[in-house]
Parts: structure tokens; sequence; C-alpha cells
């Protein structure tokens, strides 16, 4: 193995631990977002080619990997409309594609542990990231509440997924049956912005319906990035590419001695 493969590696290595620790300030950035997954980073080692014999170290390269079958802790908020999931599964939500006086939900269907819904001036009820919920993936139009005066004092879901709601008279609104998506793998899922995925070819199409998982009513699940373990990763990730720029500057002066003796 040369210097020069031995600089390549090294830079390599230096790569790899920048694109660990873009990961990990995301993930630092979003501990406090609702329904945040954090984004692990996956080395693996690139083989040097050899002549023969002993097979020396090579590079490595890196990807992404979603944390998206970790739990995050389920917190009460107090709003009525927030719900929270335990166990496996995804809100079916979509994007208003037209306006607010003129919604149109024409768009992909996509998927989310986000919950911190609350209705919107037409009573649709929209979490934190814009999406918009939908009963089931049929459903043509997002799941509504009353809003003005008939405002819901309280929201309950049954361990079946319906939803019903209290009037602030006290009687009961029922506002229909909620299930959710569910996917054998969900860690291929693609990422969207605001904590949502679509389903691809390697994911799957989704399965519907509850599969033990229970819905609370005035909760949120919280990200699942813990602030102590990110800090702790990025010290590590920090002294990994330390070493690295070791490496690199290491065999930089030995090249140099190399080329002075045949100068």
């Amino acid at each position: 193995m040369s210097l020069f493969d031995a600089l390549s590696n090294s830079i390599s290595g230096a790569s790899a631990q920048s694109f660990a620790l873009n990961n990990i300030s995301g993930n630092i950035a979003n501990t406090q977002t609702a329904g945040f997954k954090t984004t692990e980073t996956r080395f693996a080692d690139m083989l040097a080619q050899t002549e023969g014999g002993m097979q020396p170290a090579g590079g490595v390269s890196s990807n992404t990997r979603d944390t998206l079958g970790i739990q995050g802790t389920l917190q009460s908020t107090g709003v009525s409309t927030n719900l929270g999931i335990s166990g496996n599964g995804y809100f079916i939500v979509r994007a208003n594609s037209g306006t607010d006086q003129s919604p149109s939900f024409t768009g992909q269907t996509a998927y989310t542990r986000r919950g911190d819904f609350t209705p919107d001036a037409n009573g649709y009820l929209v979490n934190g990231a814009g999406y918009y919920l939908f009963a089931g993936a049929s459903a043509t139009a997002p799941v509504t509440v009353p809003t003005g005066a008939n405002t819901l004092s309280s929201l309950a879901v049954s361990p079946a997924g319906t939803l019903s709601g209290t009037a602030a008279d006290g009687s009961t609104v029922p506002l229909g049956a909620l299930t959710l998506a569910q996917f054998g793998t969900q860690d291929n899922l693609t990422s969207l912005d605001g904590g949502t995925y679509v389903a691809n070819g390697q994911s799957g199409t989704p399965s519907y319906g509850l599969n033990g998982a229970t819905l609370t009513a005035g909760s949120v699940e919280q990200s699942n990035s813990s602030i102590s373990d990110q800090f702790s990763k990025m010290i590590e990730t920090q002294q990994a590419y330390t070493a690295n720029t070791k490496v690199m500057s290491t065999a930089d002066q030995m090249l140099q001695d190399a080329i002075a003796m045949y100068a």
C-alpha cells in the first residue's frame, strides 16, 4: 500500500466523519421537534486494491439510516386535537395543493408520526408541518372538527380508532374512525420535510389498521433524539475527524521527505 493510498484513505475518512457531523447537527437541532426521528450514519469499509498476499485496509463510505422504528416519548400537551401514537403505524396525511380559501388535496398520500394537529379555519386538522390528517387512504377530505361556537372541549380516541369529541354543551360529537398505515420495511420509506414520508418500491405498499397500536388524544410523540447521546457521538466524530487529518498531514510529510530524497 502506497503513501498515496494512505492519503486517499484519510481523506475518505475525514469526508465520512464530516457527513456524520452533518447528521448529528440535524438531530440536535430537532430534539424538540414533535415526531422527529434521528438520522444515524452507517460506515462501510472499502477494500484497497492489491496484487495478492494480505489485504490492506482501505477507505470508508458512509450513508444514512433513519430510526423510524424507535418510539419517542408521549407528552401531554393539553391540546385536545393533538394525537400521539404508541406502537407502530403512521398517520395518513396530504398537503394542501390549493389555497386556504379553496383547499385541494389531490397530491400524493404521505405518512407521518407528527401528531400536533390543530383545526384550520375550515375545521380541518393540520399538523405543525402543514400536513392535513385523513381518516384513511380512500378519504377524499381531511378529518374535520367543529369550530367557532361549537369548538370541542375534548377529543377521545377508542382502542379501535373511533374519533369522538365533547362539545362545549357536553354533547358527544362523532367524528368517524381513524386508521393508521403500517409498513413491513418502514426504514426504507422516502423522507420529506416535516417528519413526513412516502412509500417507494423498497418500503412496499402499506396495510391499514391499528394492529396493536394505540392513539392518545391531547398528546404528541416527542423527538427520539437525545441531546446527551448526540453530544457523545459528536465528540467521537470530532476525534475520528482529527485522527484522519493527522494521517493526512503525516502522509503528506512522508511524501515530501521521499521527494526530497530524490531531488
